[in-house]
């Protein structure tokens, strides 16, 4: 007796339904290995806010609206309270979406036909590998986002060790201390003292699940290699933390540190585009920028006379924003030699960027929210290029 088709194995390309729901549950499959995957919710409560509106093409626009809290004074005794009433803030954004595909040349060993077990299928094949390219192309996005590539978005905030005004200014001692850590996290919670982007509001926590409210700190491997060298943080954690294997100085794993919940990145590989959709991701995380404005992946980063830096990032709430229209499809197409090969397309109508609202009627006096990174800083340390 043959082998019985598995029931979500079929892929009928004549019904459009069918195909986006099976596409749609690869993409689900393997969004387990997003980085961001934790961190994205369909609020601004999330350090990702993300909105799925199925009914929008390219070209059309995906709306995001926060709301404001009230700062008014009191009306004492018999002042006239009425018509002078506080008017309620209220925040926009919008992206405009885009359609972006992955393809793949299935050779010459592509059936045509409906699929039936997914385990030998090239077209499960197809779906997986595509999907997999797809996480780790929209988790390179929001990284170049925050790191102020994506769109040519340079980062409004930006904060350097010992007082230094640029990258280029940062020398062999300027790298990530516990004592520099200390100092951001002053920063961060007053809005005051930035290296570049002045006074702002502090930057906005998110809540983990029991409900504190913390900010994310995303280190590379060599900026979490320097603070665990640094004696002030080894005196700490060798005190502070548990004892034996678990103890951070063993294990690696920083965790913890004040108000910031430490998270280590991987390091980028691929080429680096500001376009939507361009950089090509073999290895999905931070890049390294230098003195000239360039990042890991872009042609001439890092030339001679330049000095290279370390980008971290500090997120709190609602710091990006990722809008999807029309629900993902897997396109298939053989050849015109008599259907001897086949290529598979992966077709997301996408876009992603980071939050700097629009005021829709009135904004703070002094703790401003519109118009810069809204859940974004950087921070740069030395990073001495190896070959």
């Amino acid at each position: 007796m043959g082998v019985q088709a598995s029931g979500t194995g079929i892929v009928a390309y004549d019904s459009e339904l069918v195909r986006k729901g099976w596409v749609l549950k690869g993409l689900v499959q393997a969004k387990s290995t997003s980085f961001w995957d934790g961190l994205t919710g369909m609020s601004e409560d999330a350090v990702i806010y993300q909105k799925n509106d199925f009914a929008v093409k390219e070209g059309h626009e995906v709306h995001f609206q926060m709301d404001g809290n009230l700062v008014g004074s009191a009306h004492v005794d018999k002042e006239q309270a009425w018509g002078n009433s506080e008017q309620k803030k209220l925040f926009s954004d919008s992206l405009r979406v885009k359609r972006l595909r992955w393809s793949v040349d299935n050779g010459d060993k592509f059936d045509a036909k409906n699929v039936g077990d997914l385990s030998l299928a090239e077209h499960g094949d197809s779906r997986s590998k595509l999907s997999d390219l797809f996480i780790r192309a929209k988790d390179q996005m929001i990284f170049d986002a925050g790191l102020g590539l994506l769109h040519n978005e340079a980062p409004t905030h930006t904060y350097l060790p010992n007082l230094k005004a640029n990258i280029g200014a940062l020398v062999a001692a300027d790298v990530f201390t516990y004592g520099f850590a200390m100092d951001l996290e002053d920063v961060i919670k007053s809005g005051r003292g930035y290296t570049s982007g002045g006074t702002r509001r502090p930057l906005e926590p998110y809540k983990l699940a029991d409900g504190r409210k913390v900010w994310l700190m995303v280190v590379d491997s060599r900026q979490s290699r320097d603070i665990r060298k640094d004696n002030d943080f080894i005196g700490i954690a060798a005190q502070a933390d548990v004892r034996g294997e678990n103890n951070i100085l063993l294990k690696g794993v920083i965790g913890t540190l004040g108000a910031f919940v430490i998270i280590e990145a991987q390091s980028a590989f691929g080429t680096a585009s500001a376009e939507l959709g361009k950089s090509s991701v073999e290895i999905c995380g931070l890049r390294k920028v230098d003195s000239a404005g360039l990042f890991e992946g872009q042609p001439g980063f890092g030339a001679g006379g330049t000095v290279v830096a370390s980008r971290g990032l500090i997120l709190g709430r609602g710091a990006f924003q990722v809008g999807f229209g029309k629900q993902p499809d897997y396109k298939f197409k053989s050849s015109q030699d008599f259907d001897i090969k086949s290529e598979s397309a992966l077709e997301v109508w996408m876009n992603v960027q980071k939050t700097i609202l629009n005021t829709e009627n009135i904004d703070y006096v002094d703790a401003k929210v519109a118009g810069h990174d809204y859940g974004v800083v950087v921070f740069d340390t030395f990073y001495e290029l190896k070959a």
